[in-house]
């Protein structure tokens, strides 16, 4: 029988329950450095990510395709691991990683304007630079100004990119292409405004132009409106709008007025309910913690990483209380999926079921992203725990 909220009865109590055994935080400490171990063991010479692996060691992939936002988005669990454990073994890596990023996908879009190029010969239709992949490169890069590891024109021509894409709503276009030189519709996903605000806010922290704070709380705000008016069933799951709202919510200088605070605290409200209440919670499954909407370990990573953020901006204490078991399971249901030995030690398949004697090749295949996202999410739960 389903058991949806086995501490029910803890509900009320005076604090949140975010505890967790010490058998339990070893093995979460244990489950970041072997995924920290397998991105360094992936990170080629030259900086560019090995994309693709399988458990399978006779199944090849060709070098061809590639993905620069996820190369950005593994830059930035990298950086995390650095911000919020204090953990620096792969700094060096990380800055030769980012060096590869700019070099050969930061590209100049128009007049004062950079953006994160995706190449049809690796996996876009056309040569486009988009709104959150440029996003997502300024997460994974502002934080190197400090240290002096980049231009800060760079930056600011990424960002004013960004402003060049937001709509007089809030809105983002998703793409730019290059040889049309037009806003365009193509290679669009519902992440890329998260993704854009979330950036310019890591530039915001470390470039205090308040042009990149506006721009992200107008695309923030207009988010949040987009989903009071479709309401909580009809919802989906905006793992990096939540990012992006606890990351505005933590800036000290935010701005932020009681009519706007309310309004992103209810955004935050609704996508918790709208996706706990797709969590696997019977304790008897052997999926307990998983989302029911997703069969891929990295859609269930990136539900967890949404989830923790999001549970930073809840002023509502029972929802909390309900959050806080469902992330502890959450993440003990990616800790028992981690690949623990062999030659792809701290890998991240694509299915649940890589293990099983039936498991096929699309099940085994670990993507450098789908390690990403976990990662992320375990550092983070790790130092909400902390």
């Amino acid at each position: 029988m389903r058991n949806p909220f086995p501490i029910l009865s803890n509900l009320f109590s005076k604090k949140d329950s975010l505890e967790i055994s010490p058998k339990s935080a070893d093995e979460l400490e244990n489950s970041i450095l072997l995924a920290l171990l397998y991105i360094s063991k992936n990170i080629r010479p030259n900086g560019r990510f090995v994309y693709r692996n399988n458990l399978n060691p006779k199944k090849k992939y060709s070098d061809k395709y590639y993905s620069s936002l996820r190369h950005a988005g593994t830059l930035y669990s990298m950086y995390l691991c650095e911000r919020l454990l204090g953990k620096e073994a792969l700094y060096n890596k990380r800055l030769l990683s980012s060096e590869y990023l700019v070099k050969n996908y930061i590209k100049k879009v128009g007049k004062d304007m950079y953006g994160l190029l995706s190449k049809p010969e690796e996996e876009a239709p056309a040569l486009l630079a988009t709104s959150g992949g440029t996003g997502l490169a300024l997460i994974a890069l502002s934080n190197l100004l400090k240290d002096n590891k980049i231009s800060k024109h760079i930056l600011e021509k990424m960002g004013n990119f960004l402003i060049f894409m937001q709509t007089p709503q809030g809105d983002f276009c998703p793409s730019f292409e290059l040889v049309k030189k037009e806003k365009s519709n193509l290679h669009s996903a519902r992440y890329y405004p998260g993704e854009s605000c979330l950036g310019l806010l890591y530039l915001y922290e470390f470039d205090k132009q308040e042009k990149w704070l506006e721009t992200a709380k107008k695309g923030l705000l207009r988010l949040a409106e987009k989903a009071a008016d479709k309401g909580v069933a009809n919802l989906s799951f905006d793992h990096w709008g939540m990012l992006a709202t606890q990351k505005l919510f933590a800036t000290p200088d935010n701005a932020l007025n009681s009519p706007q605070r309310a309004l992103l605290t209810a955004f935050a409200e609704r996508n918790v309910k709208a996706i706990i209440a797709k969590q696997n919670l019977n304790t008897r499954d052997e999926n307990f913690g998983s989302f029911t909407i997703n069969r891929s370990l990295c859609g269930n990573a990136t539900n967890m990483e949404g989830l923790i953020a999001a549970y930073q901006c809840l002023d509502n204490k029972v929802l909390r209380q309900k959050l806080a078991y469902s992330l502890k399971a959450g993440v003990e249901f990616l800790m028992k999926k981690q690949v623990k030995t062999g030659v792809c030690e701290g890998g991240i398949p694509a299915s649940p079921d890589w293990d099983k004697p039936d498991a096929k090749n699309a099940d085994k295949e670990i993507r450098i992203d789908y390690v990403q996202h976990t990662m992320s999410a375990w550092i983070a739960y790790k130092s909400l725990l902390d």
